[in-house]
C-alpha cells in the first residue's frame, strides 16, 4: 500500500510537494481550497503549474471541505455549489478522486437519497469520482455503518464511478470491532457482500482516541491509540488491499508525522526480492 499524509496547501503546492517528500510519502491528500470558508477559489496559471510539479511526483487525493452538507443539498444552496466547485477545481488541477462524507441528516433515508444526488451532480458534470468516506456515528451523521452506505450507493446512477473511503478510527469508533479476532475479515465479508469490496478505492489511516464504539471523531497518532499497532499490521499485509494509497490524519504535533511514518513503514510486509532471470 502507499503511504502518505493529509497535508496542507496553505503555503502553495511547492511548499505542500516539500513537506511530502520530507515524510517521505507515496501519495497525498489535499484539500484544494479553503476548508473552513464557503469563499470560492480561482486557480491562477502559477497554481496550476506548481500543481503539475507535486502531480508528477506524487498521486493526490482531494477531501471535500468541512462545510457541505451533501445531505442536505435541498436546504441550502451552498452545499450543492460548494461541492460542485470543488470538483470543478480538482477538474482544473488534474485529480481524479475527491473524498466526501456523507453528510448528516435527521431523516437518514432522505439524506442517504439526497447524497446520491450530490453524487450524481458531480459524476453528471466532472470527470472526478466521488470517494464517500465512513464515518464515526457522531449525532445525524450518514455512513456509519455498510449498510447506510449501500443506501447511498443504490441511489448513484453511475455506480462503475463511485468508490469508498475506509477510515479506519471511523470504522473503530462507529462499532465495528477490527481489534477483535475475525472483526476485519468480518467487515470485509459485509462490505463484499453489500457493496463488493472492489469497491473499497481509499483508505485513512488513524488510530483513535476514543474507545471503541464511542461514536464520535477523534484521531491519534498510529499505534498509541485504541486500535494499536496489531490491526494495523493486519490491514497493511492484507494483499486484497496492496494496489491501493492510504493516507494518515493524525493530529500535527511536533514531529509526530515522522513518527507515525516510520512507525507505519515498519509494519509493511518485507519485499520479497526478484529471482534473477
Amino acid at each position: 500500500m502507499k503511504l502518505g499524509f493529509h497535508v496542507s496547501i496553505s503555503q502553495g503546492f511547492d511548499v505542500t510537494l516539500e513537506k511530502a517528500q520530507k515524510l517521505q510519502c507515496e501519495t497525498v491528500q489535499i484539500f484544494v481550497k479553503n476548508p473552513r470558508s464557503w469563499a470560492l477559489r480561482t486557480l491562477t496559471e502559477k497554481d496550476i503549474a506548481a500543481f503539475g510539479r507535486l502531480s508528477a511526483v506524487l498521486p493526490v487525493y482531494a477531501h471535500l471541505s468541512y462545510l457541505p452538507n451533501l445531505a442536505k443539498i435541498d436546504s441550502d444552496e451552498r452545499n450543492l455549489k460548494g461541492l460542485l466547485h470543488e470538483a470543478s477545481l480538482c477538474v482544473e488541477l488534474g485529480i481524479k478522486y475527491l473524498v466526501a462524507h456523507p453528510g448528516s441528516h435527521p431523516d437518514k433515508l432522505r439524506g442517504a437519497r439526497l447524497t446520491a444526488q450530490a453524487v450524481n451532480a458531480v459524476h453528471d458534470t466532472y470527470d472526478v469520482a466521488v470517494l464517500i468516506e465512513n464515518t464515526a456515528g457522531q449525532g445525524n451523521t450518514l455512513g456509519t455503518n455498510i449498510e447506510e452506505l449501500a443506501r447511498i450507493y443504490e441511489d448513484i446512477e453511475d455506480q462503475g464511478k463511485a468508490l469508498f473511503c475506509i477510515d479506519t478510527a471511523h470504522l473503530f469508533q462507529s462499532g465495528y470491532k477490527i481489534t477483535e479476532r475475525g472483526g476485519w475479515s468480518g467487515f470485509i465479508r459485509e462490505f463484499d457482500r453489500l457493496l463488493g469490496i472492489e469497491k473499497i478505492g481509499f483508505f485513512h489511516l488513524n488510530d483513535s482516541k476514543l474507545p471503541a464504539g464511542a461514536r464520535a471523531d477523534r484521531h491519534w497518532h498510529i499505534g498509541e491509540g485504541e486500535i494499536g499497532l496489531a490491526f494495523f499490521k493486519q490491514l497493511l499485509k492484507d494483499k486484497r488491499f496492496a494496489h491501493l494509497a492510504g493516507v494518515m490524519e493524525t493530529p500535527k504535533m511536533g514531529n509526530m508525522d515522522e513518527v507515525n511514518m516510520k512507525v507505519m513503514r515498519s509494519l509493511l510486509p518485507a519485499r520479497v526480492p526478484r529471482s534473477p532471470s
